[in-house]
């Protein structure tokens, strides 16, 4: 029979295997930017000489990316399509420069010369932009990020032995003011789920009391998980977004908001990055796992704040062979203490004595075991003293009658971790988490202006925190190669030209070391 839809009867999956073998490669719309001119100059010529050199490197750097998982999205049907190194080079651009509104990319492509370079002439409108960003959403949010990100170390020769792991917190696009509590959500709830009662062949009446149930579903889950952690305070919602959790940002002030978190090598390359809800520690194997993929080799140190100070982190290195230096709290002259809730002594302030189990207070005093329990899931001893009442540390220990520990199950690690952290050696490595990772953040809240995400949801604030580090990389890589050939210069100012063939040749050998 014909080959027509008819053949959908006896083998319609056949059918459509043939066609996808048949189908061609698109063709794409993408000029080369060195035949744009200013004036009589060439438009790569006229950025350089303007101080603007970083962008002809930034399209040598696109030019250099595979961007075959992103074509294979399109076919060789209707008008052509921009090529993805053309969007994804504006998006980045706009990124780097603080702006990348779809708005603020389209009229980039009009009036700025960079982005001329970039996208080789071509204009693509903010609505363009915004179906290649939903028909890329998932691809752009993890495997395209993964892909360039093995590129990129193969480039730059890094093995990501030791890395630094992070998170932050960055502002939703909702604003605060939509923000509801509780009991008013479930209120609306009541009300439509009335309103779709009276009406029952009402569509629009019956889906927007679908909706409210879901968002009151959303709030009483969240209520559930405070009180299991021992917070009183009642759990909100925002309805338009409803996934953005309330949360305090970096300067103390509450917001609805994400927290993505980064693994960084010592290039200053981001190996790995993942956006949670609000919990930076249940992202850290997720992230361990990417790096890997993108380096090809396990991270050997990983490099954490307080933050991460937890039996169920402590556990994970342990299970991966992993070694980790995460201190219990901040540096307090030559010892490290995570004070207490207000300001009191911290429990890594009491040392305990596992042969005769107990605990040593600050004041030398033995806590004896006396109550046991079941908390968060874990079991534990309370352990406390009767000498309190006569000590004269009590002021900075309790504001009660008398101070008591608990210790939960997985505690000897954080003990062992505490006595890491008092070897001078270990401190000397963990300072290097600093400048390894915190210029990340800075760089994008500062530099690329990411102090708010443009986009709603979980998928589109990934996609949206997955290509900013995109540009970061690009940009991190850009400096790296910079820096070598810098160095090959010197090499060549000092020895001769015959030693700078030498070098090239020796960097060029290097694993990733094209340039």
């Amino acid at each position: 029979m014909p080959d027509t839809r008819q053949v959908g009867l006896w083998g319609e999956r056949e059918h459509l295997e043939r066609k996808a073998e048949t189908k061609r490669a698109a063709k794409f719309q993408s000029r080369d930017p060195r035949e744009i001119f200013v004036g009589s100059k060439r438009l790569d010529e006229y950025l350089t000489e303007n101080e603007a050199g970083w962008v002809v490197r930034l399209r040598e750097e696109l030019e250099r990316v595979d961007f075959s998982m992103l074509e294979k999205a399109y076919g060789d049907q209707g008008r052509r399509p921009f090529h993805p190194r053309v969007m994804v080079g504006l998006i980045v651009y706009g990124m780097l420069i603080r702006q990348w509104s779809l708005r603020e990319l389209q009229n980039l492509a009009v009036r700025d010369v960079g982005a001329w370079f970039i996208c080789g002439g071509h204009q693509p409108d903010h609505s363009t932009l915004g179906k290649f960003l939903v028909l890329h959403r998932e691809t752009l949010g993890d495997e395209f990020f993964a892909s360039l990100t093995r590129q990129l170390v193969m480039r730059l020769g890094t093995q990501g032995k030791v890395a630094a792991i992070d998170g932050t917190v960055i502002e939703a696009a909702s604003r605060r003011f939509r923000l509801l509590k509780a009991e008013a959500v479930r209120e609306i709830a009541r009300e439509a789920v009335a309103a779709a009662g009276e009406k029952p062949d009402d569509e629009a009446l019956g889906r927007k009391a679908r909706e409210a149930q879901a968002v009151a579903e959303i709030v009483t889950a969240r209520e559930q998980k405070r009180k299991a952690k021992g917070r009183k305070s009642e759990a909100t919602v925002v309805p338009e977004e409803q996934e953005a959790v309330m949360q305090p940002r970096k300067d103390g002030v509450a917001r609805p908001s994400y927290k993505p978190s980064v693994l960084v090598d010592e290039t200053g390359l981001i190996l790995a990055q993942r956006v949670d809800l609000s919990s930076e520690t249940a992202v850290v194997s997720t992230l361990l796992d990417r790096a890997a993929s993108a380096t090809g080799r396990a991270v050997e140190t990983a490099l954490m704040d307080a933050g991460y100070f937890s039996v169920a982190i402590l556990r994970t290195s342990v299970e991966r062979d992993l070694d980790v230096l995460c201190p219990p709290g901040k540096t307090h002259g030559s010892t490290w203490d995570r004070a207490g809730p207000t300001g009191l002594f911290g429990k890594s302030r009491f040392a305990f004595d596992e042969e005769n189990n107990v605990y040593r207070c600050p004041a030398g005093q033995a806590m004896a075991s006396f109550k046991k329990g079941t908390e968060y899931g874990l079991n534990y001893q309370r352990y406390a003293t009767k000498a309190c009442g006569t000590c004269p540390l009590k002021s900075q220990c309790t504001k009660g009658a008398g101070r008591s520990i608990k210790r939960y199950e997985g505690d000897d690690l954080k003990d062992a971790m505490l006595s890491v952290f008092n070897q001078p050696a270990a401190r000397a490595v963990y300072q290097r988490r600093q400048i390894i990772v915190e210029p990340i953040f800075a760089e994008l809240r500062e530099r690329q202006g990411l102090r708010r995400f443009h986009r709603r949801g979980l998928s589109g604030v990934r996609l949206e925190f997955s290509l900013h580090c995109i540009a970061l990389n690009l940009k991190r890589t850009m400096a790296g190669i910079a820096v070598r050939l810098s160095l090959v210069f010197v090499w060549s100012v000092r020895f001769g030209t015959a030693q700078l063939v030498l070098a090239v040749f020796s960097l060029s050998r290097e694993p990733g070391g094209q340039f």
